[in-house]
């Protein structure tokens, strides 16, 4: 079983995607930390096209990422990795070595699985197919927020600008950009809690 789940950044896809599978005892499968580590292969002058990145599932079903046998889950959630990922994004080669490495957990695991183009490219043919939103106000507030409980020092207004800035690139990307598949339900979380967006699905899923 795949649950395929796209948005732009911030819209709660991640949080969600984690409740959910914890509810379906399936994997979450988070494409952006691929993405993610891959950007962080490339700040650190390593060659990002060919840097060895594992996927592995902790006892409660969350997805750790190791490069080079190096756990970067926590590492790859930077201010400075969330301002590269979409240059990264748009190579090609980056591009078809993350649907590897989706695909190769899909022969393993029931997975709910979240990024950009899982539904249009990676899974389109996925059992279930969502597309989280909310507006770009409290998206860029909730990335706000992440950043402060991390200590690191941005203002709202600078985040807010970086917000915009990611939803143009992964829009307007020339491969694979971030779109609605017809077929995705849209799901708007502006204003509303996590685990009252995972009952929604839920209904939908298992009726």
């Amino acid at each position: 079983m795949v649950i395929a789940m796209d948005g732009p950044v911030a819209s709660g896809k991640g949080t969600i995607s984690k409740l959910l599978a914890k509810k379906l005892n399936y994997l979450c499968l988070d494409t952006g930390a691929i993405y993610r580590a891959i950007a962080l292969c490339d700040l650190q002058g390593k060659d990002y096209r060919n840097c060895q990145i594992e996927i592995k599932c902790s006892p409660e079903k969350r997805t750790l990422v190791h490069v080079d046998g190096v756990d970067v889950t926590t590492a790859i959630r930077s201010i400075e990795v969330s301002n590269h990922v979409a240059v990264v994004a748009m190579d090609p080669v980056v591009q078809d070595r993350v649907h590897q490495i989706q695909h190769q957990t899909a022969g393993n695991y029931d997975l709910v699985v979240e990024g950009r183009e899982t539904t249009s490219v990676a899974f389109p043919d996925a059992d279930y197919k969502f597309y989280v939103n909310a507006s770009l106000e409290e998206r860029a507030h909730r990335r706000y927020m992440d950043y402060v409980r991390r200590g690191e020092q941005i203002t709202l207004a600078e985040v807010l600008a970086a917000t915009k800035e990611r939803d143009r690139l992964d829009m307007e990307r020339p491969i694979a950009p971030l779109v609605k598949v017809p077929d995705a339900l849209e799901i708007d979380t502006t204003g509303r809690i996590a685990d009252e967006v995972v009952d929604e699905l839920l209904r939908i899923i298992l009726k």
